[in-house]
């Protein structure tokens, strides 16, 4: 465990009385689930950043698991989560020409990249997500938790008057499941989503608007009607040995979007050369193991996938306009962050059913910002 205010020296954001705050923030002062508000300033404005109103942000299950050191204790507290942020423009650096005050913009998992288009070559065939000096959006910085935002201008989104606010999740669980079936499927393929949750609806939606013959593979036969809502054709019960066994060697691709993993259980559904894409991740104490065999003796192509590129999210983003795709989504006051956190992290009283976000509004009616 490390602390943001030594990792960030100058550029951290400081404590303050709420009275002086840029924004609030809730933050987890440690791991755990706990989450506590943070008055905070920012740190001065660089030229190239701007500065944003958060309106709404979308809680992602990696955020549980940076909180709780699930995927490692390199991790800098006080840590603010979160990387489906949807806001309004508020201050503008004076080298940013793409964005105005007043723009309702989006942001996602990525923070920056280097840009380094000559010596690059990620950033250069536009797979900034790839760059190996990508930043994530938050920790050490602090993220989508917040009232206020700010970060370097090249990873914003412009989005419409009309994009939904509390569509947020799309910047991540969107994009997750977007980019490997825009880069894999095509239309016609019959195509398996496993789980049907806050990736795995989504997945259901996208390959159905992509033109898929759509299956949906849960463990849980009562998701058969929502599975078939969200675009599915079909539903495959997963514990349902003689429906896994007449499904063998059926599909084209499967998008796994499951925590819990079985990659010998997709391959057996997979055709000879068939894919296999995997967006959900376990727990970094959970060893993924699968027989090779099952993967050699058909050919079958494994891969997978972390968020999309900037220019994968732009694709997503038309997409979504054209086909009126949006998560489905529960939605809580920035003040009960908690509460939100507690069905995300313990499923008290509930887990979420697909997303949860936060909207600020209600909040921003007794907290005046310090400008």
């Amino acid at each position: 465990v490390k602390n943001t205010y030594e990792t960030l020296g100058d550029r951290a954001p400081k404590p303050c009385a709420i009275g002086d705050a840029h924004g609030v923030a809730m933050a987890f002062l440690e791991p755990g689930t706990t989450v506590t508000p943070f008055p905070f300033q920012h740190p001065e404005l660089l030229n190239n950043e701007i500065r944003i109103h958060v309106t709404h942000a979308g809680l992602c299950h990696s955020d549980i698991f940076e909180s709780t050191l699930g995927w490692g204790e390199n991790v800098n507290f006080p840590l603010v989560t979160g990387h489906e942020i949807v806001g309004v423009v508020e201050k503008v650096g004076e080298r940013v020409s793409r964005f105005n005050v007043g723009d309702r913009v989006g942001f996602g998992v990525w923070r920056e990249c280097c840009e380094q288009y000559e010596s690059c070559r990620e950033c250069r065939n536009g797979f900034d997500n790839l760059c190996p000096k990508a930043k994530l959006t938050y920790d050490p910085y602090f993220g989508g938790y917040a009232t206020s935002f700010q970060a370097h201008a090249s990873h914003f989104y412009k989005i419409s008057d009309d994009f939904p606010g509390n569509a947020a999740p799309l910047f991540c669980a969107g994009l997750t499941v977007f980019s490997p079936l825009n880069t894999h499927m095509r239309a016609g393929m019959k195509v398996g989503v496993v789980g049907v949750g806050g990736l795995g609806h989504l997945g259901l939606k996208f390959a159905r608007a992509m033109g898929a013959e759509v299956t949906a593979i849960s463990t849980n036969p009562h998701k058969e009607e929502e599975a078939k809502s969200f675009g599915a054709h079909h539903f495959l019960n997963s514990r349902d040995e003689q429906q896994m066994k007449d499904a063998a060697s059926s599909f084209d691709f499967i998008l796994d979007t499951a925590i819990q993993i079985n990659i010998d259980q997709d391959c057996k559904l997979i055709k000879p050369r068939g894919l296999l894409n995997i967006v959900g991740i376990p727990d970094a104490k959970e060893n993924l193991n699968f027989n090779l065999f099952t993967i050699l003796g058909k050919n079958i192509n494994l891969t997978a996938n972390p968020v999309g590129s900037r220019w994968e999210g732009d694709q997503m983003l038309e997409f979504c306009r054209v086909h009126d795709v949006y998560p489905l989504v529960e939605e809580y006051k920035f003040a009960d962050c908690q509460v939100a956190v507690n069905s995300l992290a313990h499923g008290v009283p509930h887990y979420p059913k697909f997303r949860n976000v936060m909207e600020t509004a209600s909040f921003m009616e007794t907290f005046t910002p310090s400008k």
